[in-house]
């Protein structure tokens, strides 16, 4: 399930919400250079879960940078990956 949190830059103090995790169609993955996420549609499997797809990667639409699963979201203010995420989300979406 995903789900919208509110979070805070532990750096800047910038409050921003932060999209995470994946759902039935979607999953959040964040670029390794400006650290947004953006949602990838999966086709009812999580990225990553497949065996043609350990490493999974694509290209972010704002920077070009890489996509990935690994990456960290990141504030989009300063580019900290400090950040302070609230544990009771805003949103759940499926």
């Amino acid at each position: 399930m995903g789900q919208i949190n509110a979070t805070t830059c532990q750096d800047c103090g910038h409050h921003f919400e932060l999209s995470l995790g994946g759902g039935f169609l979607a999953q959040v993955v964040f670029c390794e250079e400006c650290g947004r996420g953006e949602a990838v549609f999966h086709g009812g499997k999580l990225l990553g879960e497949r065996d043609d797809e350990p490493g999974w990667s694509g290209r972010c639409p704002r920077c070009h940078g890489r996509l990935s699963l690994r990456a960290r979201a990141r504030c989009p203010r300063c580019r900290s990956t400090r950040l302070d995420v609230d544990e009771e989300p805003t949103v759940l979406w499926d």
